[in-house]
Parts: structure tokens; C-alpha cells; sequence
């Protein structure tokens, strides 16, 4: 490995995915070139949406992507599936409590994986500014390809934000409806295909979630 991978390795332990409002304090300005520059490296494209006319927009997206699957039973049921509670511990899945925070409690809508938003359809905090910087990672084409590149980059992109502290949200909502990221494609991402929605800041240190042993997935 060369420095540059080892420090990259390292980040691997310090990352870790936020479920709700970041901390407030700034994103430090010249990371954003140093994201950009990772992911160009893997072939692909990370814009910073930036404008409030854009984001605004992107936020709209996410929630009608995100009010379309939680109305729809199959992703409800799918979503429990996945979810756990602490008298049934699993290697896999994600803890109901991972982040007792409303998902709605920022901009930008996020999986409801504790119920709150059936108990409590309105949060009790709303935390605008605290959503963080929201990019969107982007190829020239959409084949497997391009999807692995897109994979690659989210990595570089991950491992260097959090090797600076930076920890990232992920809102694949709009993504997973096609006319939503047609949308996104047109008018937020310059005709490029757009693969991943995030929102980078600095975040609360969360418990590791649990992750199945490489036996059960590689052989």
C-alpha cells in the first residue's frame, strides 16, 4: 500500500453513515476541491449543490420520493425486515434506535427505520441548517460500467471526507424512481446520470452497526 491508501484504510474504522440533522459546525472549504478531485479520479462527477433555489428543489424530490415509499406496504414491510430491536440482535440489518431522531427533522427526508414518522407525523424540531453540504455524485453514462465507477468514487469520496471528520448522509430516494431522477438529471446535474444524493458535514459518533463476517459473503 502506498501512503496515500493507508491513510484511506485507516479512515475505514472512522466512517460512518448519519440518520438525521449534522452538527453545526462549517464544512471546511477546502475539502470540497479535494472530494471533487477524488471522484473525477474514479471516473466520476460531484457536484455541490450549493444555490438555495437547488436545493430547495433536490429537498422536494427526496420527499416525494420518500412520502411514495411510505405509503407503499411492500417497502414498509421490506424496511421492518431489516430493522431490529435490541432483545433480537442480528449481524446484519440496522437497529430501530441507530438514531432516535425524527427522519424528518431536516431538509431532507430521511428512512423512517423506528416508526416516527407513524407515531409522529410532524417533528418536534425542524433543523434547516443543519442539513450540511448536499452533493450528487454523477457519471457521462448509466451501464454497469459506469455504476461500477460509481461505486469506486463514492468510496474515495467517503474515505477522504471522513479521514477530515466528515461523515455523509445518503438519500437514494428520488434515484429509485425514474421520472424523480429524470428530474435531477435535467435540472440539477448537467445531463450527467445521477448514481448517489448526499449530505456531508460533521456528525455525532454513533455505535458501529453490526456487519456479517466475510465467511457468510466471500468464498
Amino acid at each position: 500500500l502506498v501512503p496515500d491508501d493507508e491513510r484511506l484504510f485507516a479512515a475505514l474504522r472512522r466512517r460512518h453513515t448519519v440518520r438525521g440533522p449534522l452538527l453545526a459546525e462549517p464544512f471546511p472549504s477546502s475539502l470540497a476541491d479535494v472530494l471533487r478531485e477524488n471522484a473525477r479520479g474514479e471516473g466520476a462527477m460531484l457536484d455541490f449543490i450549493t444555490g438555495r433555489a437547488g436545493r430547495r428543489h433536490l429537498a422536494e424530490l427526496v420527499r416525494i420520493a420518500e412520502d411514495m415509499r411510505r405509503a407503499r406496504p411492500e417497502c414498509s414491510v421490506e424496511q421492518t425486515r431489516w430493522t431490529w430491536r435490541h432483545f433480537e440482535p442480528r449481524s446484519d440489518g440496522i437497529p430501530a434506535d441507530v438514531h432516535v431522531t425524527h427522519p424528518d427533522s431536516s431538509s431532507f427526508a430521511g428512512r423512517d427505520y423506528a416508526g416516527l414518522a407513524r407515531s409522529f407525523p410532524t417533528p418536534r424540531q425542524h433543523r434547516q441548517s443543519r442539513t450540511g453540504q448536499v452533493v450528487i455524485l454523477s457519471t457521462d453514462r448509466d451501464d454497469p460500467r459506469a455504476w461500477l465507477r460509481a461505486g469506486e468514487a463514492l468510496q474515495r469520496v467517503l474515505l477522504e471526507a471522513a479521514d477530515q471528520g466528515v461523515m455523509a448522509a445518503f438519500h437514494t430516494q428520488p434515484l429509485e424512481v425514474p421520472f424523480l431522477r429524470a428530474r435531477i438529471r435535467q435540472a440539477l446535474s448537467g445531463g450527467a446520470f445521477p448514481q448517489l444524493i448526499l449530505r456531508l458535514g460533521y456528525a455525532p459518533r454513533v455505535r458501529p452497526l453490526p456487519r456479517r463476517p466475510v465467511a457468510e459473503v466471500l468464498r
